[in-house]
């Protein structure tokens, strides 16, 4: 049932109040300014293309039987939103939208929108863009990061700016923007380095202090502080003995297939975790590209829990290497 975007929407499920923010969020910046608005497609299309939006005025312009004094004209858009809380599109749906639009549309935008975990989408997508693109659609695959990032680039009240970190609030709330593309998971591996040089960290799939957010970065301490920073490609639960084996999270653009044997591989180098995998299941985070670093705890004593997380230390590197750079020579205080 069709219904006007709202500030007080009563929908119940998530995915509808999601996209009804979304949509509140482009109305208020388009009855703010059309021009903010114009921009804002135009980020979010990723692609430098003239979306023009409102009337164009001009004058004296020849027309087939008149010249008119003044001339108001304005040209038609359609777009669309797909909007998903998790990364679930499938190719007939979108035909479906595409299918969808009116003929008499000037310039016809789908825009897909969820939380992307991979950055494989031209691949993933390219029978659907070659679909599109027949249809003279724009589609486009877009993440609630890039949406966010969008309005933050046109706002220019604080209004609207206040607005959009209250948005940012709620979205994280649901678990649509990456934090965990930005975060550091430092973990107690005084008795477990000779894994760790093996490319892999092995915990038991219990709870408790085993339980892990997701993170792209790890990096093992000991002795007061942490001297290399790895990548997470994945984390792998292996069943009891070695049996199943199901993907938590998926950093990288790696296949399922490939991870999961590799995790097995990993606990059958080792007799204690075949031991230990006997009676648990294991948690295997398969790490690669590691880079030196001098990442010291300055403060008396050590770590007081397992693990310990850095959040948004990361926000302005792009890969190990870079976040390696950036905390050598610096202390655990210095961010807090």
């Amino acid at each position: 049932m069709s219904r006007e975007i709202s500030l007080f929407t009563d929908y119940v499920q998530k995915e509808n109040r999601v996209t009804n923010y979304c949509g509140l969020m482009m109305k208020l910046v388009y009855e703010e300014s059309p021009k903010r608005f114009e921009e804002l497609i135009v980020n979010l299309i990723q692609n430098d293309i003239d979306i023009p939006i409102g009337p164009f005025f001009s004058q004296q312009i020849k027309k087939n039987k008149s010249i008119p004094d003044l001339i108001i004209t304005q040209k038609s858009i359609s777009i669309f939103f797909e909007t998903k809380l998790n990364d679930w599109f499938y190719s007939s749906q979108i035909k479906k939208h595409i299918e969808g639009f009116s003929d008499g549309s000037d310039r016809k935008i789908l825009f897909l929108l969820s939380n992307f975990e991979s950055d494989n989408l031209e691949q993933r997508f390219a029978k659907d863009f070659e679909i599109a693109e027949k249809n003279n659609i724009i589609l486009q695959p877009l993440s609630y990061e890039d949406f966010i990032n969008s309005l933050e680039a046109v706002a220019k009240t604080e209004y609207i700016s206040n607005l959009i970190e209250e948005f940012k609030v709620y979205l994280d709330s649901r678990g649509l923007l990456p934090k965990w593309k930005y975060l550091l998971d430092v973990v107690n591996c005084s008795g477990t380095l000779h894994e760790i040089k093996d490319l892999v960290y092995m915990c038991p799939d219990k709870g408790g202090a085993y339980s892990h957010r997701r993170a792209k970065y790890f990096a093992p301490y000991k002795n007061k502080g942490v001297r290399a920073i790895y990548e997470i490609d994945a984390i792998v639960i292996v069943g009891k003995n070695v049996a199943e084996g199901t993907i938590k999270w998926n950093n990288s653009n790696l296949k399922k297939e490939h991870l999961i044997k590799t995790a097995k591989e990993k606990i059958l180098k080792w007799d204690n975790r075949i031991e230990e995998n006997k009676s648990v299941p294991l948690q295997v985070f398969l790490l690669s590209n590691p880079h030196p670093t001098s990442f010291l705890k300055s403060t008396k004593g050590g770590m007081l829990q397992s693990k310990k997380y850095f959040w948004n230390i990361a926000e302005d590197v792009k890969d190990s290497k870079e976040l390696a750079n950036k905390l050598n020579e610096r202390k655990w205080e210095d961010f807090k």
